[in-house]
């Protein structure tokens, strides 16, 4: 019912809305007062004052005192208080929100309210429909499938209820009701804190606290007193208080969220997966007792995930990604090259050695990518008992193990047979007598090009750092006594300590790790002396000839670390940056060759042999990129083989010639290459029929000599001024039209890497090395991990 203004026998406020349709918005924030049929009188909603209003009269001084109003703030900071009160869809799918707090009834739990629900609730029939309450008195039922209202009051029974259950159409078609949509007595006792519904009108209710009743043994027990329902209108939508209409919309959407919990939750796993992979924790963090109930404070709907389950989330990552990168490398590139490198378990004796294989490409935007496609066993201990007990893996089966084993199935799962180029890999790798037989079955099969040339190449940074541990002992008896002595002094005393600090905190060299290479740390202590020096001349640090010695010295070492930095740089060089470092470590160790330091030019000689015994391996995949260089070409390559080599450099220079030619042939051949063969019935008709085959062979070769002015023009063009900004993927990229066959070429020569490994791992002693709590994981396990994280950063 409704209860109207002041004046009886009115028409309702609903019957004004209706007559009114254009009426002003002033309307939300006053209530008519009718009489006679008209309207006389507006009562402010929120401070309760009565203006006079007629038909005749404007709306100026409503929305005068719709500004002033003492009463209308206070209302919306209780509204927005209270918000957290259920809104319910009404009559035309419209929410309703409790206007006044519920403070009397706080201390109360549901439970409570629930223990004392009247005895006429507990017939079965209650479980599908809603209780309808006007004034206090039950009057209604409202049926939760058909929506259907019946009468029902306290003298009534429940069997018509029962009745119209089984005649009810939308509750048959149903079948199956859910525990969701049937009204539990907890339910019930929220919606007694809800507005009620009836006669199809809205009225909001008035909460008010729980009355005592006396009960059966003459104590009072508290029972939950039915609604009032007072006068109501609809909450007005103000600057600061939500509309009607998005109220509707976040009570809607809210309850979305709800019902795809299970979906959410899901995604949560995903993001945990990546977050462990990405940083390397363990996997047994989600069963530490901490992060459960970090995870039940945030949720606790939440189910906690276990370590298995959590290595199916992070293996199914892996999947999801793996599947997204095949079709980007795909599509992206024309041929692939590889790096192969040997992991091993952080710990003080690793049983478990892997390798990880990386693909190097440049992709449709000419930027170069390196991703990890596969991380295998390269060899393992047979007597890892420990292994064998988590993993099974101790006894790793020789189709899971070695350089060779490893690699084919990285081929074969990633579809790289027909694209790559060439593998470049460390030493280990290089030796093992599997990884010359694949390069053999690659090369009968006819998947590399110009036979495989450019296929087998050596890590730069790993037989540099060879050439120097060959000669360790002849260096550290050197300097090694030079260095001891200079530090054991500085340490002494707090005043050379400081001074020692000062120099150090001058110098751009970076301090090397704990486990670097030997070689790096001497670099570094003689950095620091030879420093030391020029800053305190009159210090006694060591004699004029040792501090030559050391000079000598660490010119050589800081050229080769030089070296590594820049060709295993995180930023992936292009291959055409190769040569010249490399070109630097022969100068000097030519320089130094001739010192007057007989102990010196012994060992430098030694290690120019070493370099020379790699340079005859190296020096063809050096220079070609080299030559795609626009500002050197192949006149470059002339000039400093003919100063370095003399009439040697002539045999170079024919061989580097003819792979270029071969390389740019088979390019062009790629290309005009039908996609299918002909059949047989159409060869024996060209064999028989076709009298145009000379006309044919005629077109052929005349294109042939046309693709091969594009290698001549591009050798004859002028040089590319040399720049600082030069970029040499885009240029190639902007001259793609020009030169086509050789910037499919440049595109995949210039990705071919020089090193296997990044620069941190180049410099210290065991390399790459996964986390001491990963290497107890199965092999399929620590894949999904490295993998992930490669992919990630």
């Amino acid at each position: 019912m409704r209860v109207e203004g002041a004046f009886g026998g009115m028409p309702s406020h609903s019957t004004f809305r209706y007559k009114h349709k254009k009426r002003s918005k002033v309307w939300e924030e006053y209530k008519p007062i009718f009489l006679n049929g008209k309207v006389q009188f507006a009562e402010c909603l929120y401070c309760r004052s009565r203006m006079s209003c007629k038909d005749s009269n404007g709306t100026s001084h409503l929305w005068r005192h719709q500004k002033i109003c003492p009463g209308k703030e206070d209302v919306m900071q209780r509204r927005l208080k209270d918000s957290y009160f259920p809104c319910v869809l009404v009559n035309e799918n419209e929410p309703v929100t409790p206007g006044d707090p519920v403070n009397r009834i706080i201390s109360e739990t549901l439970d409570d309210i629930n223990s004392v629900i009247p005895s006429r609730f507990k017939s079965k029939v209650w479980k599908e429909f809603s209780p309808i309450y006007v004034e206090g008195k039950l009057q209604a039922a409202d049926c939760l499938h058909c929506h259907k209202r019946l009468s029902a009051n306290k003298y009534g029974g429940r069997s018509h209820l029962s009745r119209h259950l089984q005649t009810c159409q939308a509750r048959s078609q149903k079948g199956v009701f859910y525990p969701s949509s049937l009204p539990s007595l907890k339910s019930r006792g929220q919606d007694e804190l809800s507005p009620s519904l009836t006669n199809g009108k809205v009225h909001t209710a008035d909460y008010n606290s729980k009355l005592l009743r006396p009960g059966i043994s003459s104590d009072n027990s508290p029972i939950a007193r039915p609604i009032q329902v007072v006068p109501a209108h609809q909450p007005m939508p103000t600057a600061d208080f939500p509309s009607l209409k998005k109220q509707r919309t976040s009570f809607v959407t809210a309850t979305a969220d709800i019902g795809t919990r299970k979906v959410d939750q899901e995604t949560a796993y995903q993001e945990l997966a990546r977050m462990i992979a990405l940083h390397g924790y363990p996997l047994s963090m989600v069963e530490h007792e901490e992060m459960r109930r970090f995870v039940k404070n945030l949720n606790p709907m939440v189910n906690t995930v276990s370590h298995n389950d959590m290595v199916g989330h992070c293996c199914a990552l892996f999947q999801k990604e793996k599947a997204n990168l095949k079709d980007k490398l795909a599509l992206s590139s024309r041929r692939v090259s590889l790096s192969a490198s040997i992991w091993t378990a952080d710990g003080a004796e690793p049983a478990v050695n892997y390798l990880c294989l990386t693909a190097h490409f440049i992709d449709k935007d000419w930027k170069v990518q390196r991703m990890i496609i596969k991380f295998g066993m390269f060899q393992s201990s047979p007597t890892n008992v420990e292994r064998l007990i988590h993993c099974k893996e101790a006894c790793v089966p020789e189709s899971e193990s070695g350089a060779y084993n490893v690699i084919w199935d990285a081929i074969r799962d990633w579809n790289l047979d027909q694209k790559l180029l060439s593998l470049t890999s460390v030493g280990e790798i290089r030796d093992d007598a599997s990884t010359s037989k694949l390069k053999g079955i690659l090369v009968d099969k006819k998947y590399l090009p110009i036979r495989g040339k450019l296929y087998d190449i050596a890590c730069v940074d790993d037989f540099l750092n060879n050439i120097v541990s060959e000669v360790q002992q002849y260096i550290m008896h050197l300097v090694g006594h030079m260095v001891t002595e200079f530090f054991g002094a500085r340490t002494s005393s707090s005043s050379n300590q400081q001074q020692l600090v000062e120099v150090i905190s001058q110098m751009s060299l970076k301090c090397p790790q704990e486990d670097a290479k030997w070689w790096h740390k001497i670099l570094f202590r003689l950095e620091v002396l030879l420093h030391f020096k020029k800053s305190f001349p009159s210090e006694d640090v060591a004699s004029p000839e040792d501090i030559r010695v050391a000079e000598s010295i660490c010119k050589i070492l800081r050229t080769f670390y030089r070296a590594i930095e820049v060709i295993s740089s995180h930023s992936s060089p292009t291959a055409n940056m190769y040569f010249n470092e490399i070109w630097k470590v022969r100068t000097v160790l030519q320089e130094e060759a001739s010192n007057e330091h007989g102990e010196i030019s012994t060992v430098v000689r030694e290690m120019q042999e070493m370099f020379n015994r790699y340079w005859e391996d190296l020096y063809l995949w050096l220079c070609i990129p080299v030559i795609l260089d626009p500002r050197f070409k192949i006149s470059f390559i002339e000039f400093r083989l003919k100063r370095a080599f003399g009439f040697k450099s002539e045999s170079y220079l024919s061989d580097i010639r003819e792979t270029l030619q071969e390389l740019f042939h088979e390019y062009c051949s790629s290309v005009d290459q039908p996609s299918g063969g002909a059949t047989e019935s159409e060869a024996f008709d060209a064999d028989f029929n076709d009298s145009l085959d000379d006309w044919d062979q005629h077109l052929n070769e005349q294109a042939s000599s046309q693709k091969s002015t594009e290698l001549d023009n591009y050798l004859e063009d002028g040089l590319v001024p040399r720049k600082d900004d030069f970029d040499i993927l885009n240029w190639w990229m902007c001259h793609t039209t020009k030169y086509p066959t050789l910037a499919a070429i440049a595109q995949d020569i210039l990705a071919m890497p020089a090193s296997a490994v990044q620069s941190e791992a180049a410099f210290t002693n065991r390399g790459p090395v996964i986390p001491k709590h990963h290497s107890m994981l199965s092999i399929k396990t620590i894949e999904a991990l490295v993998c992930t994280r490669d992919w990630m950063r």
